[in-house]
């Protein structure tokens, strides 16, 4: 790709963003060589890249890249048998603990294309402890390195222990005071002194090691303390020795596995690169872009990646239905940067950069881009505007193929417009046989024509606002655009007999052309909104159709858990009146055994079959529920005297004979003239179960409040509820709107403190959003 191209579309300034990104110059470097790869395949690996990376840094960051440096230097160094200090091995070390940490922290499994890089690594991990053990992390060799190197440096403790002990002692001395200058121990050239007045250097014994800048003090070592001043200089060199011994083993180390840090390095500044990438997407906001190699773009709502939340997003296609694009409209009104805009999106993405565009945009491989963008005369070579441009495009015509993109911009401009127009059209006619894709911007009035009459070739626009005077920067394909001159001038205060006297200049052709495409704007305008109303309208009722369908789905299961419910109780209720009837009737059969009454066997049998059919689903369970056993009734008991069909209560039990209190009536009848049958109670019992029955049937999962005060939705919510938790439903919805959002404001409340209720929420956005809410029952 050429290098101009790159500069024109402003890509060194995205190189400048993601080298911002990355954690060390290892991952600087490749992206400053980052260049755009004509590769499809390749493309994609990288692309893969780049989504992996995203991946891992939602969870955690690659912290084991942060304290690289680049040690191609030491490397080098340690070859030639030099002496690494402490500082330059442990950026050695560094490195071969990112090693190490990276192979840990990347899944090959989970991330195929990282996994692979980081599986090429070579650890060392002996040379990684080597250098752990003997090097600080502040670039000091370590007291424990070796043991000669421990005592040496514990007998250096010792002596300065020493030598501060009795230098203390000299000067706390009230005698020795008067010769200070200060009460403190310093050093000079490793060695301890006092500081000394001048005119009593005489009365400290002892060797002068410096004087101040006044020459009112004077550093003196006191004599006794010369001998341990000497020991401990000779121990230092021993020092020195030792740990020039312990770094020289240690370089020899890293000389032997020099090759295995160059290759760590690489690595791992490859990977630094990608997660560079992967971050530089998420400050975008960018989506990774299908990839072709057939001339095809399609960008959704693309932003320039530069100018940021400001960017107008654009939506673009090129090589589908037409491979030439004619941009028109007025000045600053946004064709430039959708030529850059189109240009940057394809270098980011053959670079294996996600782009800031929605998903599915597509982006083709392209051999070579070329661009003419702004000004580029020349004093010095003596070529005008127009001048400058054409020795572009000749270049771009004679190189151009089938897979290459030319972006042009103001072709035609800078000279006789009539000329400039029709060598215009001829540059695009050269390029389209050449199968190249193109995206021009002009302000030619005849290329626009050239585009409506020309196979493959598409008109487009950027809109302008005549009112405001202000660009809209929008991109509209289909559509030439205007120059609104005549608009801007009238706007700007140009009398309007001037405007219209400008009018009637206007050849009637260019007229009609204008004319044409105003009410084709107009058209498209009224077309565009259509759509969006239908597309509302159909958002709606698509919403309507999921929340019937919810709720036809719980009503259905509601049905069934009702009815299951219904006919679980109805059952237990007649194998409960069947148990008791079957003991009812073994119970009169042996009474009647007993006292040879066998000629009633067969009405025993006919009353048995008719309580069996109790369990038949069509009996309705409010009939009577015969008692056969009479030698069993009580005072108190309800029963049904079958010559009278009159229902009573027993109030006295004669042998035989019963005295039944029936109305104000007392009664005196046979024991065989009555039925035991149900009380008052019992009937009440089962109207109550039949009433619930009724409830679950007809109750609705929704209570709607709208309309109503406060006061009238609380009694309302109060009564639905205890009916809700009788039938055992387990959620319901409170319709309240949104209103002002006080009846909203009273239901809440009033849910808080209700002892039926678990939780509350608002309802999502199919369920009717904040004018709903969802009640949860306990």
């Amino acid at each position: 790709m050429d290098s101009s191209t790159l500069i024109k579309l402003e890509f060194d300034k995205i190189q400048v963003m993601l080298g911002e990104l990355t954690y060390f110059a290892g991952g600087k470097k490749y992206v400053d060589n980052m260049t755009p790869v004509t590769d499809c395949m390749l493309v994609n690996q990288r692309l893969n890249e780049t989504e992996e990376a995203m991946e891992y840094i939602r969870y955690k960051e690659p912290s084991f890249l942060s304290r690289l440096t680049i040690i191609d230097n030491q490397i080098r160094k340690a070859e030639v048998q030099g002496l690494l200090n402490a500082t330059e091995l442990m950026e050695v070390f560094n490195l071969l603990n990112a090693t190490r940490l990276a192979r840990k922290h990347i899944d090959a499994n989970r991330y195929k294309q990282l996994g692979l890089l980081a599986r090429s690594l070579e650890e060392n991990y002996e040379l990684e402890k080597q250098i752990s053990k003997a090097i600080a992390e502040d670039g000091t060799v370590k007291d424990d390195a070796t043991s000669e190197l421990k005592s040496i440096r514990n007998q250096i403790n010792i002596n300065k222990n020493r030598i501060r002990e009795y230098l203390q002692n000299y000067i706390r001395s009230l005698q020795n005071q008067k010769y200070l200058q200060d009460a403190i121990i310093t050093e000079r050239d490793g060695r301890y002194v006092i500081p000394v007045k001048q005119e009593f250097r005489h009365y400290v014994k002892g060797i002068i090691h410096d004087e101040s800048a006044s020459g009112a003090t004077v550093f003196i070592e006191p004599i006794s303390v010369v001998e341990f001043n000497n020991k401990i200089r000779l121990l230092q060199l021993e020092e020195k020795r030792e740990v020039e011994k312990i770094l020289a083993m240690l370089s020899a180390e890293v000389a032997l596995f020099a090759d295995g840090l160059r290759h760590n390095q690489k690595i791992l500044s490859i990977l630094d690169f990608i997660f560079a990438r992967a971050r530089l997407a998420y400050k975008l906001n960018a989506f990774r872009p299908l990839i072709n190699d057939e001339g095809i773009i399609e960008i959704n709502r693309g932003k320039h990646p530069l100018i940021g939340e400001k960017a107008i997003p654009l939506n673009v296609e090129l090589g589908k239905s037409f491979d030439t694009l004619v941009i028109t409209g007025p000045n600053t009104g946004g064709k430039t940067v959708a030529l850059k805009t189109i240009g940057l999106l394809s270098l980011m993405a053959m670079c294996g950069l996600f782009i800031p565009a929605r998903e599915n945009s597509q982006i083709s491989i392209f051999t070579a881009i070329y661009v003419d963008i702004g000004d580029e005369q020349s004093i010095e070579q003596s070529l005008s505007t127009f001048s400058s441009h054409m020795t572009n495009i000749i270049k771009v015509i004679e190189d151009s193929d089938n897979m290459s993109l030319v972006l042009l911009d103001e072709l035609g401009a800078g000279t006789d417009p009539v000329e400039g127009a029709a060598l215009a059209r001829i540059i695009l006619d050269e390029l389209r046989q050449k199968g190249a894709k193109v995206v021009v911007s002009t302000h030619q009035s005849e290329l626009k024509n050239y585009a409506y009459q020309t196979e493959r070739v598409e008109n487009a626009c950027v809109e302008f606002d005549p009112i405001s005077l202000k660009p809209t920067y929008e991109l509209t394909i289909g559509t030439p655009g205007q120059s609104n001159a005549f608009e801007i001038a009238a706007r700007l205060g140009l009398k309007g007999h001037l405007v219209n006297k400008a009018k009637e200049l206007v050849p009637e052709t260019d007229k009609e052309v204008s004319q044409m495409i105003r009410e084709l704007k107009e058209s498209r305008y009224k077309y565009d909104n259509l759509l969006k109303k239908v597309e509302i309208e159909k958002g709606q009722l698509q919403q309507e159709i999921n929340k019937f369908n919810q709720e036809k789905d719980e009503f259905l299961l509601e049905k069934e858990q009702i009815l299951r419910k219904s006919h679980l109780e109805a059952e237990i209720y007649l194998k409960q009146i069947k148990e008791e009837a079957d003991n009812a009737i073994k119970e009169l059969k042996s009474t009647l055994k007993k006292q040879k009454e066998t000629m009633k066997w067969h009405e025993i049998e006919n009353n048995r079959k008719k309580i069996k059919k109790l369990s038949q689903p069509k009996l309705k369970i409010n009939e009577l529920e015969i008692k056969s056993d009479n030698h069993n009734l009580k005072i108190g008991d309800y029963v049904y005297i079958n010559s009278l069909g009159q229902t009573g209560y027993i109030q006295e039990i004669k042998a035989e004979e019963l005295v039944v209190q029936v109305g104000i009536l007392k009664i005196n009848v046979n024991k065989n003239e009555v039925i035991r049958t149900e009380s008052p109670e019992e009937k009440q019992t089962y109207k109550r179960n039949n009433t619930f029955l009724e409830k679950a049937k007809n109750l609705n999962k929704e209570l709607d409040l709208r309309g109503k005060l406060a006061h009238e939705a609380i009694e309302e919510i109060d009564k639905y509820l205890d009916d809700a938790s009788l039938v055992g439903l387990d959620s319901v919805t409170i319709i309240h709107g949104k209103g002002t959002g006080a009846l909203r404001k009273a239901v809440r409340e009033y849910l808080k403190g209700h002892r039926g209720v678990k939780d509350f929420r608002d309802g999502l956005y199919n369920e009717g959003g904040l004018g709903v809410t969802v009640v949860e029952l306990e």
